[in-house]
Parts: C-alpha cells; structure tokens; sequence
C-alpha cells in the first residue's frame, strides 16, 4: 500500500473498535464543522472543503498525485462537482490539509514531499491508535503533528505542540482539538491560549437541539 494512501484501522492491519475509531466518521464530521464554520464567518469568501480528491500537482510527472484525506482550498467554488484536480489548469492549491496515518512521519516521507509540491501551508497528520504497539513499537508515533510550509526557503517545519491533543490554526481563527476515540473538532479563537469548552464550533443539530433546550 503506498504511503499517499495509508489509512487508519485497515481490517488487514488493525482490530476492530467500532464507532470508537472510525475514520470515515471523523472525516465526515471534520468536513461538515469545517464547511459550517467558513461559509458562517466568510459568507462572502469562497472556501471550499473537501475530502478524498486525487490533486496532480505536476503535468509531466504521472506520479505527481496525492489524495488528502481532507482539504481546505480558498477562492474556489464551493459547489462544483469534481472528480481530480490539476493544479496547473485551476492555479490553485489545499492551504490546510487534515490526513489520517498509521505510523511515525517525517518530512523525508514520501506523503510530506507529496504535500510540500502540492503547495499546502498547512498539514495536520492525525493519528488516532498511535497507543497501538506495532512491529516497530511507538517509536516515532504521535496523536498529532502540524507541519507548516517555511516562509523562506524550501521546505516545510514540523511545528513544537505544547499539547500533543491540540493545534492551533490561528490564521483562521481556530484549534483542532482531539476529543478521545477519533474526534477531532474545531475551537473557534485567533489566541494562544487553549480556548475554552464554550469556544467549541457545533453542528447545525447542536444548535438546534441546544436551542430547543432553551
């Protein structure tokens, strides 16, 4: 299996945990805070978010591809149907990206160098089992990592976490915050101090169930 396309709690390669850890599921709710928090704070501003897209980054090279688990690309609409992107044909690239891994990461991985030519900011790798002892034991293994692109140079830096559970996004205003099993929701705020359970982004059924409770 290639690197670009690992995944979590593969049936060949991990137990079963049941809605506990569902990659699928998290994907799907990540993707629906994420299109609910930009479309409520940047009416005006196209943002699309999107999951499982092959991005071409290179119209010379047929392996230059890679598929984010998920992505957040600005000035693009948010409504098209797409089936691939090329980057030389839309002049745009993923500014985030959120991808799920099963093991340690480095930038000399072939997933990082996938995503630096791409062109992404910012890459969140995600691991929810990194507790799971493996051949190579935990060695190298995390919750989280948040790699961002240099401001000068090539190259990208892996970014000091003070909470292994938490990355802060400041430039749009928000935390990724790991929540147990395999929750990862958003905290709305631009500071750097962990923001506060109320700071929590809810679903349109939160809030309405939160308002039927009123």
């Amino acid at each position: 299996m290639g690197k670009e396309n690992r995944r979590v709690g593969t049936p060949e390669s991990r137990p079963e945990f049941g809605e506990f850890i569902s990659p699928v599921w998290m994907k799907t709710q990540l993707c629906r805070l994420l299109r609910d928090y930009f479309r409520r704070t940047r009416p005006d501003t196209n943002v699309r978010v999107g999951t499982d897209l092959p991005f071409y980054y290179n119209q010379t090279d047929r392996l230059a591809r890679v598929v984010p688990d998920l992505y957040v690309m600005e000035g693009v609409d948010s409504d098209e149907q797409l089936r691939q992107w090329k980057v030389w044909e839309r002049g745009h690239a993923p500014q985030l990206v959120v991808h799920l891994v099963d093991g340690p990461v480095s930038m000399e991985d072939g997933l990082m160098m996938h995503f630096l030519r791409l062109g992404v900011q910012d890459v969140v790798l995600y691991d929810p089992l990194w507790f799971l002892p493996s051949d190579r034991g935990l060695r190298g293994r995390r919750l989280l990592w948040h790699y961002q692109r240099r401001r000068e140079g090539d190259g990208m830096r892996l970014v000091p976490l003070k909470h292994p559970g938490r990355v802060p996004l400041l430039h749009y205003g928000l935390w990724l915050i790991h929540r147990g099993g395999s929750e990862l929701r958003l905290y709305v705020s631009g500071q750097e101090e962990v923001p506060p359970e109320s700071a929590l982004w809810q679903l349109p059924e939160e809030r309405a169930l939160l308002h039927r409770m009123a």
